[in-house]
């Protein structure tokens, strides 16, 4: 598989969140391909998310702990700087023949990746899944 087409994936995962948050009145900033931080920022209100999007044919999915640790930077800063609280969030679209989406909410810091396992999770359609931190 060429990273092209990876990234590609991943690009349409990100659209997928960023159109039902758009949908659902969130004010929506998303990061260019090439740079490093969030995926998404959301905001409605006084409700904001951050999120990580991840999209993956495999069963088993490793995010960096410099990514998960970039969404607790992110959400400190915005935290310290305004008077938002904002939850750090991982989508992870699981797309093979049993596919859906799987959040997970980051509270802490890490110092380890973590391991996300498709047969661990409970795989939602991005509806149903987001619209619990909505």
């Amino acid at each position: 598989m060429s990273i092209t087409r990876n990234k590609s994936r991943g690009v349409r995962a990100e659209y997928e969140v960023k159109k039902y948050l758009l949908e659902n009145g969130y004010f929506v900033f998303s990061k260019r391909v090439s740079q490093s931080g969030p995926d998404i920022i959301a905001i409605k209100g006084k409700k904001t998310l951050i999120l990580e999007v991840k999209n993956t044919k495999l069963s088993t999915l490793t995010i960096k702990k410099s990514q998960i640790n970039s969404l607790i930077e992110a959400a400190a800063e915005i935290s310290a700087k305004t008077v938002l609280l904002p939850k750090a969030l991982l989508a992870v679209k699981f797309s093979s023949k049993e596919y859906g989406w799987a959040f997970i909410s980051i509270e802490n810091q890490s110092n380890e990746d973590k391991i996300i396992r498709k047969e661990h999770e409970n795989l939602l359609e991005l509806s149903k899944g987001l619209k619990s931190f909505i």
